[in-house]
């Protein structure tokens, strides 16, 4: 009979975030994984497989989640500009907190391995387009019911907000604060707001 594991996969997953966040996939050595997760090495091999495999493991559960609410979003009641501001708040909320922010960085870590490693890379380009899907679909329903601008190139701009949002969380790696990543987003939602009611 198999033995029950005495510990949840998911919150394992969800230190590996912050570790790999905080230290860089390169910087994340065994020692700091085994302390960081509070299981033993050998529970770990059988779980996750090795540091690369938990490293993609971690990536994954990240950004599918993100993946997820971003993609609820889309339904909700609210003009477009509502719907991108409110993607863009979810993301500076996160950074702006010190202990989900190092989760968060994780993004920035794989996007850093991603020419090093194909299946890491291939996910990525995906989970982007997933993204960008996203987006577009906002935009478009925001175009469709008169909010915005029929001149604009919606496939251009999903393309842009996707990429900003990115963007954030290289800023905030290097040191950007809180009121100026709302600046950052209060410029990207100009872009939309002008051509609202049109």
């Amino acid at each position: 009979m198999a033995r029950t594991k005495a510990f949840d996969t998911n919150e394992v997953l969800h230190k590996a975030m912050s570790v790999f966040g905080s230290r860089g996939y390169e910087g994340t050595t065994l020692p700091d994984l085994i302390n960081g997760l509070g299981i033993a090495r050998q529970s770990l091999y059988d779980t996750y497989g090795t540091k690369r495999d938990l490293f993609l493991s971690s990536v994954k559960y990240y950004l599918d989640q993100k993946n997820r609410d971003l993609q609820e979003l889309i339904d909700h009641p609210g003009t477009v500009t509502d719907k991108v501001e409110q993607a863009f708040t979810m993301m500076i909320r996160v950074l702006a907190d010190p202990d989900l922010r190092q989760k968060c960085f994780i993004i920035s870590s794989a996007i850093e391995q991603a020419p090093h490693d194909q299946e890491l890379a291939a996910y990525i380009h995906e989970n982007t387009k997933q993204v960008e899907h996203a987006f577009y679909t906002m935009l478009e329903r925001g175009m469709e019911q008169g909010e915005l601008s029929q001149e604009l190139n919606i496939s251009d701009l999903s393309r842009f907000l996707t990429h900003e949002r990115i963007a954030l969380v290289y800023a905030a790696k290097m040191g950007m604060d809180e009121q100026n990543l709302v600046g950052i987003m209060q410029i990207v939602l100009s872009i939309i707001k002008p051509n609202e009611g049109n």
